[in-house]
């Protein structure tokens, strides 16, 4: 059976609704038509160039990316910035782009929920409920807080999370606990949600993109744990793969080779 563009959508779709997005957000179709029969897919966290050339050097022509390519707006397309370039590429290979975004964050499935399965953590629930999903049955909103399988000191904490996150380097906050147990999640820039880690119960909250002021709301209640934008939010990459995987078992579908991650540590 040949799949088409809106296949692919629908099941997405049907996993992350497109309503749950914040009204900011640009979630959605970027690019393409989606009755377009689709040869196969690609999965990643960006979209850009380098993962539209890999696209077309595997003869794949549907992008699904968690960021979305174009999320500020394009008042012309001159080929001049990586966006305008990676949209110029994308248009002329025939791609289809498709984005899931703030959809993803807000599913107990998504995003924040795939840290916490990768620190096997139990009780997970969602830290900020959404009133958009009071009418839905299963619960929704950003970030999760749950527990670890055994208290913990700080640092073997932090240690497991640079090992399950995959970087060498942490920020964290002066330790103020002799052990850890109830963990606050949030993948990707997670500072508005500090007020609900705090009435969690959480002894620490993880995520990214802190600003210097934002540690010392916290101190002495609470610690803070930044292991970087891309590593809390790459996960997710996981989460998409094995819903269509499931869907179209016999189906191309692949996970991007390429660290898009615009961060390096020196």
């Amino acid at each position: 059976m040949k799949w088409k563009a809106f296949d692919i959508i629908e099941v997405l779709e049907q996993w992350a609704p497109p309503g749950l997005q914040e009204e900011w957000d640009n979630s959605g179709l970027c690019i393409g038509n989606p009755d377009t029969p689709v040869t196969g897919v690609l999965v990643c966290l960006d979209c850009n160039k380098e993962i539209v050339e890999e696209a077309v050097a595997n003869d794949i022509n549907m992008i699904v990316s968690h960021h979305p390519l174009i999320f500020r707006g394009l008042k012309q397309l001159c080929d001049i910035t990586p966006v305008e370039q990676t949209v110029a590429m994308a248009i002329r290979n025939n791609m289809i782009v498709y984005s899931m975004h703030t959809n993803a964050d807000k599913i107990m499935d998504g995003v924040s929920g795939a840290m916490a399965r990768a620190l096997s953590m139990t009780n997970v629930s969602i830290l900020a409920p959404d009133a958009v999903c009071q009418d839905k049955t299963e619960p929704c909103g950003m970030g999760v807080v749950g527990d670890l399988p055994e208290a913990m000191a700080p640092e073997a904490f932090f240690d497991l999370l640079k090992k399950v996150f995959f970087t060498p380097i942490i920020k964290a906050s002066p330790i103020i606990y002799p052990a850890v147990s109830r963990i606050a999640l949030c993948g990707g820039s997670g500072s508005s949600l500090i007020p609900y880690a705090m009435r969690s119960g959480a002894q620490i909250f993880v995520s990214a993109d802190f600003n210097y002021h934002i540690w010392f709301e916290t101190i002495p209640r609470m610690m803070l744990a930044d292991i970087g934008h891309y590593e809390s939010e790459t996960g997710v990459q996981d989460q998409i793969f094995n819903v269509l995987r499931k869907k179209f078992p016999t189906f191309a579908v692949r996970k991007t080779r390429i660290n898009t991650n615009p961060i390096r540590f020196y």
